[in-house]
């Protein structure tokens, strides 16, 4: 009877935690498009620079800072070159996640996680219940993985002192013994 208490327990668990899968990624998605909108509003600043100064030629721009002799004038064109690098590859992300259905979401948010947006959308997630169907599949796998779970957790043990038992008794089994 506990056992199958503990079984809906952790079923229950698994769906509630995978429910929230999609909540997650919703706000996963807002702080990413924050960051991309930031990044485009300091993008445009340099631009800005180019269209004054060199007929709206970004690279130019930036060539020109590589060749200052000023060493920090010079590292700065390699930071603003990572930082248009970095701020086109979350703009590509942010696409994926406005754009593509929940199935194909989940699997490329666990392959392209970025650790620092992760750690600030888990830190300020706030769960919902959502209502698609989706989220729902999702809530039932979770709930059937978290059982298998569970199941597997509870039988492990059995299984290894079932083959103990086993081999003592075959070991002190008459026939067996020349």
């Amino acid at each position: 009877m506990l056992k199958n208490l503990l079984d809906k327990i952790f079923f229950a668990l698994g769906v509630i935690l995978f429910l929230q899968l999609p909540q997650f990624i919703d706000q996963y998605t807002q702080r990413i498009g924050g960051y991309v909108d930031s990044q485009k509003s300091q993008i445009s600043e340099y631009q800005t620079l180019a269209d004054r100064h060199f007929n709206g030629d970004l690279s130019a721009y930036i060539q020109r800072l590589r060749e200052n002799q000023d060493p920090v004038i010079a590292d700065s064109a390699k930071q603003i070159d990572a930082f248009i690098s970095h701020s086109d590859d979350l703009a590509q992300e942010a696409v994926v996640y406005e754009s593509k259905p929940l199935w194909y979401t989940i699997p490329y948010l666990i392959g392209h996680f970025r650790v620092d947006l992760v750690k600030g959308t888990a830190k300020n997630f706030t769960p919902g219940m959502p209502i698609n169907l989706w989220s729902w599949l999702y809530g039932l796998i979770g709930g059937i993985l978290f059982s298998l779970l569970f199941n597997g957790l509870v039988k492990l043990p059995s299984l290894f002192f079932n083959k103990k038992n086993k081999s003592t008794f075959s070991d002190n089994h008459p026939t067996l013994h020349t």
